[in-house]
């Protein structure tokens, strides 16, 4: 796995506290001023549980420690650009980084749960081609800090005793393709002295990047979904190009060795579009390929936009006749209701932030 960048951001020079999951603050601190695990403990909550980012302002910390980590380090935080309400109460946030690209988060409510949906890069290299994320190419990773604070710096916005409950990786960006800064993220998101999630309560989806599934897996407990979108070789070549490099059978075989904690299943999330991949040969054959892997299937009725005129949304009949098929044969299958299209934040419409920043203004 790639090195962790450190770095502050506008300060290089400088070390970012944020960029730490628990265990790694505690050695640099060590390393750097030989404080024991009491005092590095206090140091990591001040940053995720109280919000500070001043190490002038961390209490019950020896003063010899906070004047070193005023001069050598800091705190980074996302720059809230602006925020875009759905009728639907869905809310898009646009965050605006250092060095002035941005990023998008995206809050879902729903009867029992509230979700974030998180961008793990500034951009995409997986280039599927129903996704506008893919369009601006992968400009760069997050880091560890610029994952984690989304979760945190949204819910410093909602009114007391509302909380985020559960978070997905599904924003902008191929989470497996960031894992070096997505690893130190997540274990802030579900260290309990930090921001405190259950591993139940995190998903993880991914294109198929094949060989980064099993780090994943030795490196967090959190729930893998899968973007399959297709039911033959063919189909999945035409909209995802990762295909070419690890084919379907690879991938399926992936999942099948994928450690699964009792209880647990893999999501597999199934984009539709009409006439390509949603007949019910098609739900037929899905059948057969999930076959041995303990699954869920996620449909996810595709999102119309005029960058993508040949691409077409499948009725509800359609949509509703698919899952039967599925449902049928005893396979746990949900529709995803799409959100936010008003404030394009639906599935696959992340990535226009000039766009947002005009409706905004």
């Amino acid at each position: 796995m790639a090195t962790v960048d450190h770095r502050l951001p506008g300060a290089p020079d400088r070390t970012d506290l944020r960029t730490f999951d628990r265990a790694g603050l505690h050695a640099w601190l060590a390393e750097q001023l030989g404080v024991d695990e009491g005092l590095s403990l206090r140091v990591f909550k001040h940053l995720w549980q109280d919000g500070r980012d001043d190490p002038h302002s961390f209490l019950r910390v020896r003063r010899d420690v906070r004047e070193h980590l005023a001069r050598v380090a800091g705190a980074s935080r996302l720059q809230a650009e602006t925020v875009l309400d759905s009728a639907d109460g869905t809310r898009k946030f646009l965050w605006r980084l250092h060095d002035g690209h941005a990023i998008e988060s995206v809050l879902i409510p729903d009867e029992d749960r509230l979700t974030l949906c998180m961008s793990t890069q500034v951009g995409c290299a997986m280039g599927c081609t129903f996704c506008l994320t893919g369009d601006l190419g992968l400009i760069r990773h997050l880091t560890a800090a610029e994952i984690a604070l989304q979760p945190m710096q949204v819910q410093a916005t909602l009114p007391p005793g509302t909380r985020i409950t559960n978070l997905v990786l599904m924003g902008m960006g191929e989470p497996l393709h960031n894992l070096e800064n997505l690893v130190p993220a997540l274990s802030v998101c579900l260290d309990d002295h930090a921001l405190n999630f259950s591993h139940r309560r995190i998903t993880v989806s991914t294109v198929g990047l094949v060989p980064k599934m099993a780090e994943l897996a030795a490196a967090l407990p959190v729930n893998l979904a899968v973007s399959l979108n297709s039911t033959t070789e063919e189909q999945r070549r035409q909209v995802m190009p990762i295909t070419r490099r690890h084919s379907m059978a690879e991938l399926l075989d992936a999942c099948r060795a994928f450690p699964l904690p009792s209880g647990k299943r893999i999501t597999f999330e199934y984009v539709m579009f009409r006439g390509f991949n949603d007949s019910l040969d098609d739900a037929a054959r899905l059948l057969q390929l999930l076959r041995g892997i303990p699954s869920k299937v996620n449909l996810i009725p595709y999102n119309e936009n005029p960058d993508r005129p040949l691409l077409q949304r499948p009725t509800d009949a359609e949509v509703k006749a698919f899952q039967h098929v599925l449902v049928s044969q005893g396979m746990s299958t949900s529709i995803r209701t799409t959100r936010g299209i008003d404030i394009s934040a639906a599935c696959g419409q992340l990535g226009k932030a000039r766009q947002q920043l005009a409706l905004a203004r």
